[in-house]
């Protein structure tokens, strides 16, 4: 197979590499490139900041084949999903989205990884597990589309939140238990979005949230922390190396009217400090003062 692969940062170098294993042949393309290749690719895999992808789609002309997306987020100014900005843009029906816990850097050492293909069509899903499956990369098909990708979208929200409270040192119990309701919250925000809510209890949900809400290893999570510790936003980013996605997902959810406010109370806190000025200590206040209630 001929695998393109749009987007050469860390996570598309790393996924080209485990398409590779399988013996296809990879081709990567940087959004600054000119034009396509030469080459008639079987699929397309794109690895892309979310927030570049729309753009960087508007510069290649669509090229009539199935796609995957790599990229975890929300577009902030329409709130939507990658699959459906690659839909929109190249009128291509045919896409699937990975996700699950998965660091480029292990991933690229070779060390054993599980994740998610979903597509609304799990024949689609399962094509694409033909050219990723194996050992040390073991995937698992799904036909929530909406689920998986919601689920590696607003796990980098809740990956802020958990550094927040690790850079504050409120202890392995407040941890616990913010993570807890990062889960139920995402679970709600899916379920309303159409999603199921079973897809949140799997790896696109809380196995992505488990690795990059408690990991160094996560741009997101080390964002949340430093954050805790006083620094600025503007500080804070040319530290990480990388794109902090949780950033703008959090700026995508809290605008989007469809999701109630009441829905939303560690997005609603998160967006104050990141966007509104408010300390993460004063975030923590107002969470943890909330009326009782049912589980």
């Amino acid at each position: 197979m001929n695998i393109l692969i749009l987007g050469h940062g860390a996570w598309g170098r790393a996924i080209g590499g485990v398409v590779e294993r399988l013996k296809h042949q990879v081709t990567f393309v940087g959004h600054a490139d000119p034009a396509w290749p030469a080459v008639k690719p079987d699929y397309i895999l794109v690895a892309l900041p979310v927030q570049h992808v729309r753009e960087t789609l508007e510069h290649f002309p669509p090229l009539g084949v199935p796609v995957l997306s790599l990229s975890k987020g929300l577009e902030i100014k329409t709130g939507e999903r990658v699959s459906q900005i690659i839909t929109e843009v190249w009128n291509e029906p045919r896409v699937a989205a990975l996700s699950g816990p998965t660091f480029a850097a292990e991933i690229a050492a070779g060390l054993p990884a599980i994740c998610t293909i979903a597509a609304q069509d799990e024949q689609l899903a399962k094509e694409f597990q033909a050219i990723l499956h194996q050992p040390s990369f073991r995937t698992y098909s799904s036909g929530d589309l909406v689920g998986v990708e919601l689920g590696g979208a607003l796990k980098n929200i809740y990956a802020i939140a958990g550094g927040a409270c690790h850079g504050l040192k409120l202890g392995q119990n407040s941890l616990a238990g913010l993570l807890t309701r990062c889960l139920a919250e995402m679970t709600r925000i899916g379920v309303q979005a159409g999603a199921r809510a079973e897809t949140f209890a799997g790896l696109s949900g809380i196995g992505d949230l488990m690795l990059t809400a408690t990991s160094e290893q996560s741009r997101n999570f080390r964002f949340g922390s430093l954050l805790a510790q006083g620094l600025t936003v503007a500080e804070i980013l040319p530290r990480l190396g990388g794109v902090c996605e949780g950033l703008p997902t959090t700026r995508s959810v809290h605008l989007n009217s469809a999701i109630p406010a009441d829905s939303k109370p560690i997005v609603t806190q998160l967006h104050a400090v990141l966007y509104e000025g408010m300390s993460p200590g004063k975030a923590v206040k107002n969470l943890l003062g909330r009326a009782a209630r049912d589980e």
